[in-house]
């Protein structure tokens, strides 16, 4: 029998920024690599035999903090991926929800029937992952393995799984959440799942989530955008200055604020200013314009980006570790040594 600790990623671009993130790579946020810290410190009186995480950077950087302090070999996987979401990969969470608003549902609450064009099936999807699993838990057979995996993946495996009768018991996996599942002769059972307890405070896995619940924000905290002259702005709408590529963020049918996207020099993008309206500070709603200039910029080739202008909002460039003094940060989610 092989014990595994099963483990969504810590919390990265895609869940903050509100962007749909299948197999498009993106990096742990700053709040996530402190709560890969916290996963770290778990695992830290846990004899572990392997460690296997996909082969996006998300959940290698999860499992970092596993495997380095163990010793281990990272074994990356591919079959271990996110599901394939097709066309939708990288959209904002907000333009899906607000123009696809069925399929949005579909995809949120029934996984199995969900379709998308170039999008995997729910039997694709968990054909690659029971097999990628089988084969680690084969690699250690008797013996104790971690693995960094998704919240999509991990839903419908466990759905497969154990809830397929059931569906209505299972919850999506909260950051960095640990189910404890065994393999012996061919079967998977488990004796518990999606536990987060090792994260406290603003580190909790569904911390964001929560701080929308208590706001009464749910249906509000996505964002889509849209190019200034399609949007009726009123009078006094806060415009960020400089002369490049604009988009108003939209929250429905109201405009909220604005992000200017500069020149590409070399592998550096230039955001020009980030402006959001004061009664709207405080949704991380500046988060997910940053995360604009992230998907922009990639879509160039662009490894850097370089923060221009004064005032951004809600410290943002500081809570994302731009450095003060070139004001400049790396946005390169594919070239890491594991």
């Amino acid at each position: 029998m092989t014990e595994i600790y099963l483990i969504r990623h810590a919390e990265a671009e895609g869940n903050i920024f509100r962007r749909i993130h299948g197999h498009y790579n993106s990096l742990l946020t700053p709040r996530g690599l402190r709560q890969a810290a916290a996963l770290g410190k778990r695992f830290e009186n846990v004899p572990l035999d392997g460690c296997f995480a996909s082969d996006l950077t998300r959940t290698c950087q999860t499992a970092r903090a596993i495997y380095v302090p163990k010793g281990l070999t990272l074994h990356r996987d591919a079959r271990l991926r996110e599901r394939n979401l097709g066309w939708w990969d990288d959209y904002a969470t907000g333009y899906i929800r607000y123009f696809y608003p069925k399929e949005m549902d579909a995809f949120s609450y029934d996984p199995a029937h969900w379709v998308c064009d170039g999008a995997e099936s729910y039997e694709e999807l968990t054909d690659r992952l029971i097999t990628g699993l089988r084969d680690a838990a084969g690699c250690y057979d008797g013996g104790r393995i971690a693995v960094v995996c998704h919240s999509i993946a991990i839903y419908c495996l466990l759905l497969r799984l154990f809830f397929q009768n059931e569906p209505e018991k299972l919850t999506y996996s909260d950051n960095t959440a640990v189910s404890h599942l065994f393999y012996d002769k061919g079967a998977f059972t488990y004796d518990s799942l999606n536990d987060n307890t090792h994260l406290m405070g603003e580190l909790s896995g569904d911390f964001v989530k929560r701080w929308w619940q208590e706001a009464g924000l749910m249906r509000e905290k996505d964002l889509y955008y849209l190019p200034p002259e399609e949007v009726s702005l009123p009078a006094g709408f806060p415009m960020p200055e400089g002369e490049g590529t604009t988009l108003i963020a939209m929250n429905r049918t109201l405009p909220v604020g604005a992000i200017t996207l500069g020149k590409v020099q070399g592998n550096c993008g230039e955001i020009l200013g980030i402006t959001l309206l004061p009664e709207m500070e405080g949704r991380f709603y500046t988060d997910q314009l940053l995360g604009c200039a992230f998907s922009h910029f990639r879509k160039f080739g662009c490894t850097e980006l370089l923060a221009l202008g004064d005032a951004y909002p809600e410290n943002v460039l500081e809570r994302y570790d731009f450095d003060l003094m070139s004001r400049k940060r790396s946005i390169d989610a594919e070239h890491f040594t594991w």
